[in-house]
């Protein structure tokens, strides 16, 4: 239903102001391709569903588990072993009527990327960092044919990200060679540096934590609110693409914010800004 004299469906009548009647059609017929939907993806497949695209694939082999309730869109107490990509796909449904979404519950494989990113005006990388070869799999298949990648990636209180739009950028932002191949990354005969991923260590984690992160004692920390922030920034992204406007940053660059120190910049990752992280880290108790 529209709102009256607006050319808006009601639904998306508070979008007024920043979205045209006709960018909000534009919208309506784009498709984005969602890999990996438990945590920064599946925030950012409601998101832009609310925001009225009509069209949404969303790929994930997992199920949700206890551990996911502290951040992950959908998770709850009765979705717990449920495939993460068919419950997303049911938030989404229940809050954007009239979308068209699909559920990939098998997740991306080299069987059906060709065919999940083909018919795609954008995708969204929500895959896990600690498996490069994927990323570099999902970023290749779509830049090859021309489609955007957005790239998010949480850390303590804050996220980074970027965007894609040629071949070789994921390449060069995480510093591998232009020919990697995805058995290189598989079998760790190439890697990616930790402080390409982090980019710095944030001024309230101690070095005691750290440490216990390096002995396998925790896990990577994730909580809800960097999920939340690096699902707006990758969310936006996608919105600026389909719309033909320019995007804040685009690969090797990245912007990345921080929230509790207040801490924001763009530009190149450095291991050098890492390393100074570090020290200044292992100075705090």
């Amino acid at each position: 239903m529209a709102a009256v004299g607006s050319g808006f469906p009601e639904r998306l009548d508070r979008s007024r102001g920043l979205f045209t009647a006709e960018e909000i059609d534009v919208l309506s017929r784009s498709t984005v391709s969602i890999a990996g939907v438990g945590g920064v993806g599946g925030r950012v497949a409601e998101v832009l569903a609310r925001s009225g695209v009509g069209r949404l694939r969303l790929a994930d082999p997992d199920t949700f588990s206890v551990s996911n309730l502290n951040r992950q869109a959908a998770s709850s107490i009765d979705t717990i072993d449920r495939n993460k990509a068919e419950v997303v796909a049911e938030l989404c449904r229940s809050v954007a009527p009239g979308i068209e979404v699909s559920a990939w519950n098998e997740g991306i494989t080299p069987g059906n990327l060709a065919e999940f990113v083909g018919a795609s005006d954008a995708v969204v990388d929500g895959t896990d960092y600690t498996l490069p070869s994927l990323g570099l799999r999902l970023t290749r298949a779509a830049t090859d044919q021309g489609i955007p990648v957005a790239l998010g990636v949480e850390v303590a209180f804050g996220a980074w990200h970027t965007v894609f739009t040629r071949p070789g950028q994921f390449e060069k932002l995480m510093g591998l060679p232009r020919e990697v191949s995805f058995e290189d990354l598989e079998t760790g005969r190439a890697s990616v540096p930790l402080w390409r991923w982090v980019l710095r260590i944030p001024d309230y984690l101690t070095i005691d934590a750290l440490r216990a992160l390096e002995r396998g004692e925790i896990e990577a920390p994730a909580i809800a609110p960097a999920v939340e922030i690096s699902a707006a920034m990758l969310a936006t992204d996608i919105l600026q693409l389909l719309l033909g406007h320019p995007t804040a940053v685009v690969a090797p660059r990245v912007h990345a914010v921080d929230v509790r120190s207040g801490h924001s910049w763009r530009g190149r990752p450095s291991n050098a800004r890492f390393t100074l992280s570090a020290l200044r880290a292992s100075l705090r108790k």
